[in-house]
């Protein structure tokens, strides 16, 4: 827990009890939208009903609050937010001793006792993720990105472990009504965010309903608010911003990180909380702590910058909102000038981080396949096809145009596969396929799944869920013949072929996880091993709607027996990279410690269809001899 009110004394004085006039009017109807003056049970609020935009159309209205603890920090109901966000019906128990429960359509229930700013919850997955029909006869855990891919069951293995969220030790107020739970707007938006990234955040004027965007573009219109432009420019971050988006951050890090056990923060987080932690660093905690509490918002972006790339980095934990910022400077309106600040503050952190400088070098991977394979998404070579696999992340958009107008498969990663995988079938020669993953640092599942499908059959993976303390098998069904339909065909749609895959140590998240799941399924992984990356991500913002992306606790994958994969994948067929002579002088010249050997012998494709023949012919002799 925080030292709340040693941290609240520490922000006011930074602040020295100066909000700006644009602060002070944050809940002034900008958008002309009413406000009415509303009693809670608790104190005095101001209730304004604000616009909802998703993907830059207005998507609806919804009630927010406005307190007079922290006037500038935006709460919701629960009841609604869920209703919006995951079209889930929750209801609301009001208890003679002035406690509250919610409960949704399966019976589980959320118990708050807003006097003590307690929230416990006896089975969270049951509530926040109930498993409801589709179609009548199977159950859907998510809604996902992908048309093609759907999540049919997920089995539990043993009961869920009491979760009990207690907000007072980090300075977040609970209130409650007749009609309501109400937090945060960040806060329950990081709370209730599912596996599918699906997020809120407002901007001193709209609320803003989005997934994570992992090219970090900019919400259409998000810094155009007075409330950003004002900081943007150089105004100050009111004092309930401060506290409130501090305390956010811990409470969320304390309940929800996922612990792969890569950063440097990892153990210290788990044993005391993140406070804690960051008072462990000594004069750089202070530094950090100091920055995240300062009024100024530049301050305070270099201090998420080094706090996330430095000591929280794991290549799951990302402040994104630095990077949306950095990469589209245009989207900050008059803020342009703020770049100038952050990029040196970038810099020092990147070169002092525990994975990201590592992946940024990585990147030199694909400039050496380059040179020996071009562009190209699929080679030939004897018996072999090499199909070209980056990354697992789907082109949505293009996938929504298929499926309601008909034409081609869309040319991302699966459709890539689908056409190399139907082009080597056309070949008699072709029996083997390797999927290249050399330079894969990731996506979706759905996508991960969609490809397994069509090759090796399998159709789940494995998990833990830590907040509850159970196990999780994950069922997925697939359209795998892309005619908008799930039906016994799609398991006919697969392709026969012996199965290799390609690492390197760029392959990281599902490009770790890949080469574990089809080597279950007979697929040989060859090269070298894979990086990890064991969580799945879960959203989180603060109270200005600044977000990041962090390992999350409640999807931490492993594979059938039970192993964490944050291990990475073992290798069947070690190809040796070789030493780089230049990258290591340009290195040392650097005075860094960056080696990044020679990767040529990975892409030669005349020795890899001798590999994959070699391997399988072995395989084939053995299951003779047994027979």
């Amino acid at each position: 827990m925080l030292n709340w009110k040693k941290l609240a004394a520490a922000a006011a004085a930074v602040c020295m009890l100066a909000v700006p006039a644009a602060a002070e009017t944050v809940t002034e109807a900008e958008t002309g939208a009413a406000e009415t003056q509303i009693e809670s049970a608790q104190t005095g609020c101001t209730e304004k009903m604000t616009t909802v935009f998703s993907e830059g159309e207005k998507a609806g209205e919804l009630a927010l609050r406005f307190y007079e603890e922290a006037p500038n920090v935006p709460y919701i109901g629960m009841k609604e937010y869920c209703r919006f966000m995951k079209n889930q019906t929750l209801t609301l128990h009001e208890n003679e001793d002035g406690t509250f429960a919610l409960e949704n359509e399966v019976g589980a229930q959320l118990l708050c006792d807003p006097e003590s700013g307690v929230i416990t919850v006896p089975d969270w997955i049951a509530f926040a993720y109930p498993q409801t029909p589709i179609e009548g006869d199977a159950a859907g855990w998510k809604d996902s990105s992908c048309a093609f891919v759907r999540i049919t069951n997920v089995e539990l293995e043993g009961e869920a472990q009491e979760t009990v969220f207690d907000f007072s030790g980090y300075g977040i107020k609970v209130y409650a009504d007749s009609e309501d739970i109400y937090l945060p707007v960040f806060i329950m938006s990081n709370m209730m965010t599912d596996i599918s990234t699906a997020y809120m955040v407002y901007n001193g004027e709209n609320l803003y309903s989005q997934r994570v965007d992992l090219q970090m573009a900019p919400i259409e219109g998000f810094y155009m608010s007075e409330l950003f432009q004002n900081l943007l420019t150089g105004g100050d971050r009111p004092e309930d911003v401060i506290r409130y988006s501090y305390g956010g951050l811990c409470f969320n890090f304390d309940h929800f990180f996922g612990h792969p056990g890569v950063a440097k923060l990892d153990e210290a987080l788990l044993e005391k909380g993140l406070d804690a932690a960051i008072t462990d660093l000594g004069t750089e905690g202070e530094a950090i702590k100091e920055g995240l509490l300062s009024p100024r918002l530049a301050d305070y972006l270099k201090a998420m910058m080094r706090l996330f790339m430095v000591y929280l980095g794991d290549g799951h934990t990302v402040f994104t909102s630095a990077g949306t910022m950095a990469s589209y400077p245009a989207a900050l309106g008059e803020g342009t000038a703020l770049i100038g600040e952050l990029t040196p503050a970038y810099t020092s952190s990147l070169l002092e981080s525990n994975v990201d400088l590592k992946m940024t070098l990585y990147e030199g991977i694909k400039i050496q396949r380059t040179l020996k394979w071009g562009s190209k998404d699929y080679i030939e070579s004897g018996s072999t096809a090499i199909i070209r696999l980056d990354g697992f992340m789907p082109d949505e958009e293009a996938w929504k145009q298929y499926y309601e107008n008909g034409g081609d498969l869309p040319s991302d990663c699966v459709g890539i596969v689908a056409a190399g995988l139907k082009k080597a079938s056309e070949n008699p020669r072709i029996k083997n396929v390797i999927f290249d993953l050399s330079c894969n640092a990731g996506g979706s599942s759905d996508v991960l799944m969609a490809i397994l499908a069509l090759t090796t059959g399998q159709d789940r993976l494995y998990g833990i869920n830590k907040v509850t303390g159970q196990k999780m098998t994950v069922i997925f069904e697939t359209d795998s013949d892309f005619n908008g339909v799930f039906d016994e065909k799609d398991k006919e749609a697969r392709y026969d072929f012996n199965y290799g895959i390609l690492t390197t140590r760029h392959a990281f998240s599902c490009g770790n996880l890949f080469p574990i799941v089809a080597r279950e399924g007979g697929a040989v992984v060859i090269g070298e091993p894979t990086t990890g990356g064991s969580c799945c991500i879960q959203m989180g913002s603060d109270a200005l709607g600044l977000s990041y992306v962090m390992s999350s606790a409640q999807w931490q994958l492993i594979d059938s027996q039970g192993v964490d994969v944050e291990g990475g994948c073992a290798v069947d067929m070690p190809i040796e990279p070789k030493e780089n002579s230049i990258v290591n002088l340009l290195s040392n010249l650097a005075g860094m410690d960056a080696d990044l050997p020679s990767f040529s012998a990975y892409f030669d494709e005349a020795a890899l269809d001798e590999m994959m023949n070699g391997w399988f012919a072995g395989e084939e002799e053995t299951e003779n001899a047994a027979a």
